[in-house]
């Protein structure tokens, strides 16, 4: 009774300690965990009884699901597969479109329409399973066995919930263990060090050894006992590969199993000791689940597994040399630091020799705006500094340990510097570049738009309010995120929530003020799924959103590079002759405005 009564106690002061560090830990990276804690359960990889409650309490506000997957096709009396087997394919179609109609009508209008637009399309036909039963009248033209089409349909599905399952959702529950591993031990994880496993080639390989653990688990439950028995062998799983993504599979598990003899029950009391929580979390719907408790429990089973990393380690178990990262659970010392980033030291000497100031009225649009004024020469001295500044900043934040040190992980590789230079996106641009790029994303807009209504309805409408083929909202939005949103580009979810914000309140206000002055609407997104007035919906700001990123992280800079080789002169030539004729429509079309069916009169376009 003594032993088993000491015994307890040590237990119960080893979960206080884990729980005193982990509250630590997350106070301290709070907004970075519960953002990764809602992705992970969003997409269902664990955490599932949270999500079970938002989804209920979201069930109950809106009307209709949408179900992707084998469900879609199993419908009791009006199951899809039937009309399949029993060649009514025409019905089963007229069925699915008669169920589209329904979501249209009842939803109309507010921000969940879904009788206009792409999104509300692909809703539409996921949830009544048209989209299936045209997959089936495409392969019954090929196939003449019904029963095949049907078991062809099956796979498809299941091929793809499985296919997105193993590669993507499974992964995730690694990439949290591993961000919630490097904030125990770090001040600071940069969200680049979420793509540690994709930089480091081992994406696939960590999804198919989880998938293979969650497998025989599912295996194991078959026979109860064994099956709670085994979730707790293969516990530290996502860990130990979230810390070795190199290990095979078979060694992660059997690691696992080692490392948890005798531990088994300690573990299920850790987690029974989060109860209260629970409880708390279904009394307020998941709220508190989300904002605190779930961020609160990785950071707890963090802390659990460092422990039981460093048993291991002392009773050297067989396998426990394959837990290689050393530098997530301890300090590297100065000489390994200094020889690691040996050539960062050198790069900021160099920048310290050959620092440029720019001040007045040029360093103030280059501070605010990123907009150079001046010589061309001297703008790629002051990129080049830039490039070598954002090459250096994180070797000097884990020179000083403040986040992880890449270059003394075991996975770690040289870096593409000439790919670095290409696509560096905290360059300066010129006047002559950011007019270029303005007509270029007004061009691709009108391109977008055009080639919408040609795939959607089969015909050439002239999108826009202008008669040229440039969309300047496209092109206004892209220099107002270029520019406006400049200091923000060092943190991407910052730029990507700020360019939702300006692209909603550009689209949102030139709307209204075409229609206040002109009494006509450009574009109209009533039915649209999540729209505000008709003026902005999701579909369109998701768009702006992806768009946005990947125009300033990656389109941009190599259009720059493209302009930057033009000579001078000649760049500003071509600026004012597409300025002249830019102008001239804009005038032209305020006395002939470019209207009619399927751009002003949406009535009788659908007509």
């Amino acid at each position: 009774m003594g032993f088993m009564k000491i015994f307890n106690e040590e237990s119960r002061l080893m979960r206080k300690g884990c729980k005193e560090r982990a509250r630590k830990v997350v106070r301290s990276h709070y907004f970075f965990l519960v953002i990764l804690c809602l992705v992970v359960a969003f997409y269902g990889t664990e955490f599932t009884y949270v999500k079970s409650l938002t989804q209920s309490l979201y069930e109950a506000r809106t009307t209709q699901n949408v179900t992707i997957g084998v469900s879609t096709l199993k419908g009791g009396k009006d199951d899809l597969i039937d009309y399949v087997v029993s060649d009514n394919l025409d019905d089963g179609k007229k069925q699915t479109e008669e169920q589209i109609q329904e979501y249209q009508k009842a939803n109309t209008t507010g921000i969940f329409a879904r009788s206009n637009g792409v999104l509300a399309s692909l809703i539409n036909s996921v949830s009544s399973g048209h989209l299936y039963m045209t997959i089936a009248t495409a392969l019954s033209s090929i196939i003449s066995s019904e029963s095949t089409v049907a078991a062809i349909l099956v796979i498809i599905s299941l091929l793809l919930t499985v296919g997105f399952w193993v590669f993507f959702k499974s992964s995730l529950s690694a990439l949290l263990r591993r961000a919630a591993l490097e904030a125990r031990q770090y001040p600071s994880v940069p969200v680049g060090h979420l793509m540690y496993f994709r930089n480091a080639k081992r994406w696939i390989h960590i999804s198919l050894t989880l998938f293979l653990t969650n497998l025989f688990s599912s295996l194991w439950k078959l026979t109860i006992i064994g099956g709670a028995i085994k979730h707790f062998s293969y516990y530290l799983v996502p860990y130990i590969v979230a810390e070795n993504p190199d290990i095979k599979a078979r060694d992660a598990i059997n690691l696992s199993r080692r490392m948890m003899y005798g531990h088994k029950w300690e573990c299920f009391k850790m987690e029974f000791s989060f109860i209260g929580w629970h409880i708390l979390g279904i009394l307020t719907f998941g709220v508190t689940e989300y904002l605190w408790s779930l961020p609160y429990k990785v950071a707890t089973f963090s802390e659990y597994y460092a422990l039981l990393r460093e048993e291991a380690k002392q009773k050297q178990l067989e396998g426990s040399e394959q837990l290689n990262d050393t530098y997530l659970f301890v300090m590297s010392d100065d000489a390994q630091l200094q020889n690691a980033y040996s050539d960062i030291q050198k790069e900021q000497k160099y920048i310290d020799e050959h620092q440029i100031t720019i001040t007045g009225v040029r360093g103030f649009f280059l501070k605010q705006f990123g907009l150079w004024i001046g010589r061309a020469a001297q703008k790629r001295e002051y990129d080049e500094l830039g490039r070598r500044s954002v090459r250096i900043e994180e070797g000097v934040a884990a020179l000083n340990r403040k986040v992880y040190p890449l270059a003394l992980s075991p996975l770690s590789t040289p870096d593409d510097t000439s790919k670095q230079h290409r696509l560096f996106y905290l360059r300066s641009y010129t006047i002559p570049s950011v007019v270029f790029t303005f007509f270029f994303i007004s061009l691709l807009g009108w391109i977008w738009e055009v080639s919408l209504h040609i795939i959607q309805d089969g015909v050439f409408v002239n999108r826009g309010t202008m008669h040229g083929p440039w969309l300047p909202i496209y092109g206004s939005g892209a220099v107002l995120v270029l520019l406006l949103l400049a200091r923000f580009r060092k943190k991407v979810y910052v730029e990507a929530l700020a360019i939702v914000v300006v692209c909603a309140c550009v689209e949102y206000f030139t709307s209204y003020y075409l229609e206040a002055t002109r009494g006509l609407r450009w574009w109209d997104y009533t039915g649209y799924f999540l729209n505000l007035n008709g003026r902005i919906c999701a579909e369109g700001l998701i768009v702006f959103a992806i768009g946005g990123l990947i125009g300033v992280y990656l389109i941009i800079p190599l259009l720059d590079n493209l302009w930057s080789a033009i000579k001078p002169k000649l760049a500003t030539g071509i600026c004012i002759l597409l300025l002249a004729g830019f102008i001239a429509d804009s005038i032209y079309s305020s006395y002939v405005p470019n209207e009619g069916k399927g751009i002003t009169d949406y009535s009788a376009y659908q007509e």
